[in-house]
């Protein structure tokens, strides 16, 4: 059984895992992400394959943020790491990492994965969406991901989410709808500084029946279904599985649920959407190291 390095890049941290082709994870681990240079950045890739090129590493499999080329491995945007756009990472690291070297959108690998073995398993068309500091987003027709002309399908987050004036991204879906969002809301119903709230202690609240808290999630649950129905509108979909650290609260799912049923029962018969499931993700925070893993094996070979 072959062993493979996945990566997955975030904000503040690197994740990474060494997995086998049936995603058994026998180690991982995370570092801080380097945040002031190209250099330091490809430094700390190196650093983690060199702690495991002895255990016959077949590839390195990385998932980031940014529009990224899958097949080449170019960025032409990175997210908040904005020292690798312009990059191709693979060729920047061919002489350091002398094992196949691929990377994926960070939201497409989650898609990804959950297609392989998760929630979207056998389903024809969806969207995998992961609620955090912004809105990740995929586009799921056919049984397959669809990464658009620029490989920019699936950005959700840029999504207005106010048609009465011109487009600004003051006024976006990642504005209203993300975990960001959410917890700002019930700081500032709390009437707190958002740097003492956080996403458990609002959870915390909301499970235990505290009214402000319901009423915010009542708020921002009205804000994703939202944005749900203007998707299903233009892309007709099977189902939405939600992912992310906040997806794993079952009163979310339950609200957002709620709330579509509420909408479809009121429009039987005024509109031409057909009422998605929705469901939570199945993985949590190793999808997109198992969804690069995934574009390693069935798309690059």
């Amino acid at each position: 059984m072959s062993n493979y390095l996945t990566i997955d890049v975030g904000g503040t941290n690197i994740k990474y895992a060494v997995m086998t082709d049936e995603i058994e994870i026998l180690e991982k681990g995370e570092i801080p992400t380097p945040r002031n240079s190209l250099e330091n950045f490809e430094d700390s890739i190196v650093s983690i394959y060199e702690m495991f090129k002895d255990r016959n590493i077949e590839a390195v499999c990385m998932s980031a943020p940014g529009k990224i080329d899958s097949q080449t491995g170019y960025f032409y945007t990175s997210g908040a790491l904005g020292y690798v756009s312009g990059i191709n990472l693979a060729d920047a690291l061919k002489d350091r990492i002398p094992v196949p070297f691929c990377v994926e959108n960070d939201a497409k690998a989650a898609a990804l994965a959950e297609l392989w073995k998760g929630s979207m398993k056998g389903y024809d068309s969806g969207s995998v969406i992961t609620l955090g500091t912004g809105i990740g987003g995929s586009v799921i027709l056919g049984g397959k991901l669809i990464r658009g002309n620029t490989f920019a399908a699936g950005e959700f987050s840029g999504i207005s989410a106010d048609w009465n004036d011109r487009y600004t991204s003051k006024k976006t879906w990642a504005r209203a709808a993300s975990t960001t969002t959410l917890v700002s809301m019930y700081a500032e119903r709390k009437g707190v500084d958002v740097s003492e709230m956080n996403g458990r202690i609002f959870f915390e609240d909301a499970n235990s029946g505290v009214t402000d808290a319901l009423e915010v999630l009542d708020a921002f649950c009205d804000n994703i279904v939202t944005g749900i129905i203007s998707l299903q509108l233009i892309l007709d979909m099977q189902r939405f599985a939600f992912g992310g650290g906040i997806s794993k609260q079952p009163i979310l799912l339950e609200t957002i649920n709620r709330k579509l049923d509420a909408y479809f029962e009121e429009a039987k018969g005024k509109t031409p959407a057909t009422r998605p499931e929705v469901v939570a993700c199945t993985f949590g925070n190793d999808a997109n190291m198992i969804g690069a893993l995934y574009h390693y094996l069935y798309e690059l070979q």
